[in-house]
């Protein structure tokens, strides 16, 4: 008989997972597989498990926000053969699965985790971390990781918009620039920027305005988006026009495609790694690995 370990993050979301458990144990069980259950117990626990337990399984099903998939690819990455991974999108924002066509509906979702359509897709490595869609530094990209669980259960999107508010403050706003040399494939780029985004996504925070309409999810490059520290008024307004609007033609407003993106900071910057806290640096390398990882697609 096949086996599948399933982990699913309680608190994720508004915590619906938990009414379709039912749905989701059931399906897997009539797909052939016999279910391991296990709901996570703090941040870091899926990569655990899975390290630990992974390879004992034939197809690995997590079920949580973008926090939850990070961490599962990082530790299938990392185990010494691969294993099918599948992901039933329950989170807040879901931007990967928004990308990748992957149905919100939990019915439907776990349609496609016992199926055996396979896609291989593009990941992002940072400083040797793992990430799914998105590495940032600079205004907003804390929101996603410092916005309070309880309020994105209680409120939803609603509570990112609630934290975001505070980079109305010109001081705060401003304060998270950085002075930096930035290489790509084809360029160097320094100055002072407010916003640095390095991603494979066709939404970030559930927003479109931050990724040009011309991505391409499997063709060995990242989209990465630069907004220069304002200097006056109107670029101050620019600045905002991107980051509430998104238009990328603004004056200010640099994008880029590249394989690769090596930042050198003034001093170190707080990142995200797909919407998860991705620590302090002052030096990144990140890198496409072009079709490095093989899920269970639509």
């Amino acid at each position: 008989m096949k086996t599948a370990l399933f982990l699913f993050n309680p608190r994720a979301g508004k915590g619906n997972i938990k009414a379709g458990l039912s749905k989701i144990t059931d399906t897997l069980t009539r797909a052939g597989f016999l279910v391991t259950v296990y709901p996570t117990q703090a941040k870091g626990d899926a990569y655990e498990k899975i390290l630990q337990w992974g390879l004992s399984y034939d197809r690995i099903v997590v079920a949580g926000g973008d926090g939850m998939l990070h961490e599962a690819l990082n530790a299938v990455m990392n185990l010494e053969r691969r294993v099918d991974l599948a992901y039933i999108p329950s989170g807040t924002a879901n931007d990967f699965a928004i990308a990748n066509n992957i149905p919100k509906s939990v019915d439907k979702a776990v349609q496609v985790a016992v199926a055996d359509n396979r896609r291989t897709i593009d990941i992002g490595s940072f400083n040797g971390e793992y990430f799914s869609y998105v590495a940032a530094f600079g205004a907003i990209t804390d929101i996603p990781y410092t916005t309070d669980q309880a309020a994105k259960n209680n409120l939803g999107y609603l509570a990112y918009l609630l934290n975001a508010a505070k980079y109305m403050n010109p001081q705060i706003l401003l304060g998270a620039a950085r002075e930096m040399e930035i290489k790509t494939d084809d360029m160097i780029l320094t100055g002072e920027y407010l916003v640095c985004c390095v991603s494979n996504s066709k939404t970030i925070g559930s927003l479109k305005q931050f990724v040009p309409k011309d991505v391409e999810l499997d063709d060995g490059l990242f989209e990465g988006l630069f907004i220069k520290k304002p200097t006056n008024i109107v670029e101050f307004s620019n600045a905002l026009n991107v980051l509430l609007l998104g238009n990328l033609h603004a004056p200010g407003i640099i994008t880029v495609k590249s394989s690769k993106f090596e930042f050198s900071l003034d001093k170190s910057a707080e990142w995200t790694l797909d919407g998860e806290d991705g620590g302090s640096h002052d030096t990144a390398v990140i890198e496409n690995h072009h079709q490095a990882l093989t899920m269970l697609m639509p």
